[in-house]
């Protein structure tokens, strides 16, 4: 990814967004945990805003959704 891609990959670890793109892929919150190597109460503490996700596993857990984002189609 780009470095622009990257600025608007991270807008998507916003929580309400990120549940929205996982649930409208019809992904598990384990799932997103198991491509991320961490526990699902982690992605659940995400979602909610409860916790964020910090350093490069935001990078990554912003460009996981970014790529499932990409794969669905316009609604």
């Amino acid at each position: 990814m780009s470095i622009a891609q990257d600025a608007i990959a991270e807008k998507l670890v916003e929580p309400g967004t990120a549940r929205e793109i996982r649930e409208r892929a019809g992904m598990s919150q384990a799932r997103i945990a198991a491509e991320l190597d961490v526990w699902p109460n982690t992605v659940q503490r995400w979602e909610t805003g409860v916790s964020r996700p910090r350093g490069g596993l935001r990078l990554r857990y912003a460009r996981l959704l970014a790529e499932i984002n990409d794969l669905q189609p316009a609604a």
